[in-house]
């Protein structure tokens, strides 16, 4: 009985940390697109150094889950959530990643050429983020079918993904001058559609902790 108090309140702070990545993690993009939007240089430094501090729960994250496979020898259940969380915590910093690239253009690009491709950035941002909440919500609930319906959502960010890249190319093709600054918004475009592959990837995994089955969503 002690041993499976013992398990269980390390599962519990596990837990914990792979929240707390999550809440720094929607900080960290809604900092990011509100400093692109605003072309606000301090908050997107803001960003830049706070990237740091998930790297590093993450790395607490795969420690403590390597520590509690090696010490504790966890079966079935158990092996599934500890595998899930390390793998929750790769796609969780990822996007922090994510982040910190569309927070370091910022200040390298003409107001005009922000404001004409916000809508759909901002679009691609408030679904990811919303995902992102929305799937964490799934992990902690054990909630599979909650799961399903997130990673539906990743369909939007590519609809958003296609127009936004369409709409850069009609802007590099009659603005060759921006042709640079279209580049690297092209690259933004990027991160912010692997933001929802990263969330489905995370949605995945939480079928997988409460059911044991892989699965392939969004294909």
């Amino acid at each position: 009985m002690e041993t499976r108090l013992q398990l269980d309140k390390q599962l519990g702070d596990l837990y914990q940390l792979i929240l707390k990545m999550g809440a720094l993690v929607e900080e960290a993009l809604n900092k990011s697109i509100e400093a692109l939007k605003n072309d606000d240089e301090e908050l997107a430094k803001s960003v830049i150094e706070g990237d740091d501090l998930i790297d590093a729960i993450h790395m607490q994250v795969e420690d403590q889950s390597t520590q509690i496979i090696a010490l504790e020898q966890p079966v079935a259940t158990d092996l599934r959530e500890l595998i899930t969380a390390t793998k929750i915590g790769a796609d969780l910093e990822r996007i922090g990643d994510h982040a910190r690239h569309i927070a370091r253009v910022v200040k390298s690009l003409p107001t005009d050429l922000v404001s004409a491709s916000l809508p759909n950035i901002e679009k691609m941002a408030g679904i990811g983020i919303s995902m992102v909440h929305d799937a964490l919500t799934a992990y902690v609930d054990q909630d599979a079918e909650k799961a399903r319906s997130v990673a539906l959502r990743d369909d939007e960010i590519d609809d958003a993904h296609k127009r936004l890249y369409q709409d850069l190319v009609a802007i590099m093709r009659n603005r060759p001058e921006w042709i640079e600054y279209g580049v690297k918004l092209m690259f933004l475009n990027r991160y912010l559609e692997r933001l929802g592959d990263h969330v489905t990837n995370i949605c995945e995994w939480v079928i997988f902790a409460k059911t044991g089955d892989h699965v392939e969503l969004n294909k």
